[in-house]
């Protein structure tokens, strides 16, 4: 597929290039007028992605008419400054159904969309191609011309294209498999011990915890493992995350991430931490998060948009649900993150928490895994190393594994 991005954003070209097997043409168009000027020179342009923030003369709807005049069978991601229900519907009107809204899109997600689009282009191509050969072989029966040869090389496209296409879609619903979890909450509600035990449970994964709870970083300890990688990889003049990896295990790795923010040595930006991301998550099954309950770190929202998935933990008292709605508000209204994402789980469950009735209404715009009760064999997990994990705990994990449906 043959993509043109507009987005006045070096860094998503650079990414696209790097991590896709897309052909990105050219470099990110910074201007209006660049769109015209590239489309007119790459008759083969299959999709563009453009961001109605780019500068110029025209109008976006303007824009919008301007290409589909160059050439109107194309592809368009639009990406509105802010939600616009009057231009997304005159999008809609032009065929243009992948309108997102600036600052809610991750590159994760549009290299998805990407994907999802090429996969129904190749199935169309492939379809046509399987109709081609249906003509051949009846015009054949039908008529006695000798088109054995051609036949013969048809054949023979169509069925190394069927082969790609099958193997391109297994990889990319093995790809699709791997998640990433983030563990949010407020402060104590008992985070880390839920990443660890939830991580101990699963079966049949490679999964890669990351402790990027910077004021309490605590899951080294539960795991009875060294927080910092060796000395001789500190004189390093760029450390490679792989190695701050620690393993626990066959199954378990671990990555302190509060080192990542802190060492002057690994000062990688902002735009470069989804692509370390996602290459860690290429190597694993799944990765879990358990992240800080502070909400004036920015890097926890970044989290937070590249995780596949959210658990929110609630402890059931008053105190702790006025908290834990304040920390909602500011995650979804103010930092964006959708609300499909978040999964509330009821921790610390004992016989003095609110009614379940009430809290399902308190919470009822949210999917609720369930409640997870309070059981004085935590301690042992924790002073044991993870090692002793009792059957009752167990089955309570087990069952929002359960609901999660990513296994």
């Amino acid at each position: 597929m043959n993509i043109i991005t507009a987005l006045k954003n070096p860094n998503i070209n650079k990414i696209l290039k790097e991590k896709t097997d897309f052909n990105i043409i050219g470099n990110d168009i910074q201007y209006q007028e660049g769109i015209i000027e590239m489309l007119e020179k790459n008759g083969e342009t299959d999709l563009i992605i453009i961001s109605e923030l780019l500068p110029g003369e025209y109008n976006f709807k303007e824009l919008i008419n301007k290409i589909k005049k160059i050439k109107n069978n194309i592809e368009i991601f639009a990406i509105l400054k802010e939600k616009n229900e009057e231009i997304k519907n005159y999008l809609i009107s032009k065929g243009i159904f992948n309108v997102f809204y600036n600052n809610e899109l991750t590159i994760e997600e549009l290299i998805k969309k990407i994907n999802e689009k090429n996969n129904i282009k190749k199935e169309i191509e492939i379809n046509e191609e399987i109709k081609q050969l249906k003509k051949i072989i009846l015009e054949k029966n039908n008529k006695k011309i000798n088109l054995k040869i051609f036949n013969n090389n048809k054949i023979k496209n169509i069925k190394n294209n069927l082969n790609n296409y099958i193997k391109n879609k297994k990889i990319n619903k093995e790809k699709n498999n791997k998640k990433i979890i983030s563990v949010i909450g407020t402060g104590g509600i008992g985070k880390s011990s839920f990443c660890t035990i939830f991580a101990k449970i699963l079966k049949n994964k490679k999964i890669l915890i990351i402790d990027f709870d910077i004021l309490n970083s605590s899951i080294n300890s539960i795991f009875g493992i060294k927080k910092y990688y060796k000395k001789n990889k500190l004189n390093e003049e760029k450390i490679n995350i792989n190695n701050l990896i620690n393993k626990v295990n066959k199954s378990i790795d671990i990555l302190c991430g509060t080192k990542i923010l802190v060492d002057e040595n690994y000062n990688k930006t902002k735009e470069e931490f989804p692509i370390q991301l996602n290459e860690l998550k290429n190597k694993y099954d799944l990765i879990i998060i358990d992240n800080s309950s502070e909400c004036f770190f920015e890097y926890t929202k970044e989290i937070l948009k590249l995780s596949d998935l959210v658990l929110f933990l609630v402890e059931p008292n008053l105190i702790e649900l006025k908290k834990s709605r304040n920390l909602l508000d500011i995650y979804i209204n103010k930092w964006n993150i959708k609300k499909e994402k978040i999964n509330i789980i009821f921790n610390k469950i004992n016989i003095n928490s609110i009614d379940d009735k009430i809290l399902k209404l308190l919470f009822s715009d949210f999917k609720i895994l369930g409640k997870i009760k309070i059981n004085i064999n935590y301690n042992l997990i924790i002073n044991k190393n993870i090692k002793i994990i009792n059957k009752k705990i167990k089955n309570d994990y087990k069952k929002k594994i359960k609901k999660l449906e990513f296994e």
